[in-house]
């Protein structure tokens, strides 16, 4: 089954993504693809790929929620530098997947150097720093977009920021979650989305200072809403950001 919830009319927070279904759009962010070769070089190993993972999310995405468009809201691959081996090969297998499903759109991420070359292979649209269809909106969040854009926006959806929230059980067990932030931001309705990669838990929004992204500079995300939805524990609206942190007792709050 499925878990999704309602965000605002006719768009939909499903786990790791939204579904816009009047468009037949789904957008995702964050994959991180080659993030296991990063870790090998820095001493960490881990003995099993995490992009097949990764792979069969989207893939149960597709299948439940048939949309004819899939746009991937920045950071595909996971190194700064020159694509890795790991992230050629498995980039252009997913690239290969996707393409006989969906319409494919790629918008660039602060990970996405040296991405081109991959996407020429198998002629992929990359927009930088954002992608527009009809009223809705979709950039990474690591690079500024034009106020006029903006303002035409009815919708903004964006990663970069890996949003979570972590929750203590009363003997002091703590389980996190990825979760949505979603709320206004002028006329447009904002939505952050997590992080699909397994290997970016996320950052808890409940502590965190401060956001990454230019795009949030002013923006009252304590005033967004925390929507979880989870593959196994289901879809719940937690309400305000900063009603929640005060739930939680927690001290340290987006300035």
């Amino acid at each position: 089954m499925l878990y999704r919830m309602e965000i605002i009319e006719g768009m939909e927070a499903v786990p790791y993504g939204v579904f816009i279904g009047d468009k037949r759009v789904l957008a995702i962010a964050d994959l991180h693809i080659g993030y296991e070769e990063a870790l090998l070089e820095s001493g960490i190993h881990l003995p099993k790929s995490q992009y097949p993972k990764i792979k069969q999310k989207i893939i149960y995405l597709l299948e439940e929620l048939d949309p004819e468009v899939l746009v991937i809201v920045g950071d595909i691959k996971h190194e700064f530098a020159e694509a890795s081996r790991q992230e050629w090969v498995e980039v252009l297998d997913l690239l290969d997947t996707l393409q006989t499903r969906v319409k494919l759109h790629v918008v660039r991420g602060n990970h996405d150097n040296y991405l081109i070359p991959i996407l020429r292979r198998r002629n992929v649209p990359f927009h930088d720093p954002y992608f527009v269809i009809d009223d809705y909106l979709f950039a990474h969040g690591h690079k500024e977009v034009p106020s006029d854009v903006i303002r035409s926006a009815r919708v903004i959806i964006m990663g970069h920021e890996h949003p979570a929230i972590t929750f203590r059980d009363e003997v002091g067990a703590k389980t996190k979650f990825k979760c949505h932030l979603a709320g206004r931001v002028g006329n447009s309705y904002l939505v952050i989305l997590p992080a699909i990669s397994p290997l970016a838990p996320g950052a808890d929004i409940s502590f965190r200072s401060l956001p990454f992204s230019p795009m949030l500079r002013g923006v009252e995300l304590e005033s967004f809403r925390v929507i979880v939805v989870d593959e196994e524990a289901g879809a719940y609206d937690f309400g305000f950001l900063g009603d929640l942190k005060r739930f939680l007792g927690t001290k340290q709050y987006y300035q």
